[in-house]
């Protein structure tokens, strides 16, 4: 989302583009290079998202930082991949 909130300040103007321009740039190629991938079908991937993100609730999450780093980490959720269609989508 912090790519796409760049990407999008730029392209409408509202952050400079020579200082924000570059920095969006680096950022998508950086999401592209951890985070997606193909399988051998050649289906895209998003990788490395946080299955559940919430507080309170049963069990009761707490937001620890035991809590996040122990959350299960997995692949294509909508969460993840909406924002990554999102930061695509606003590529120059």
């Amino acid at each position: 989302m912090f790519v796409y909130a760049l990407t999008k300040g730029v392209k409408n103007g509202w952050l400079d583009a020579r200082t924000y321009g570059p920095v969006a740039a680096r950022g998508f190629a950086g999401v592209l290079n951890q985070f997606v991938a193909d399988d051998q079908a050649g289906a895209v991937h998003v990788r490395g998202i946080c299955k559940v993100a919430g507080l309170g609730g049963e069990p009761y999450r707490d937001g620890s930082y035991s809590y996040y780093v122990g959350t299960e980490v997995v692949e294509d959720d909508p969460k993840g991949t909406g924002a990554f269609i999102l930061a695509a989508a606003a590529q120059p």
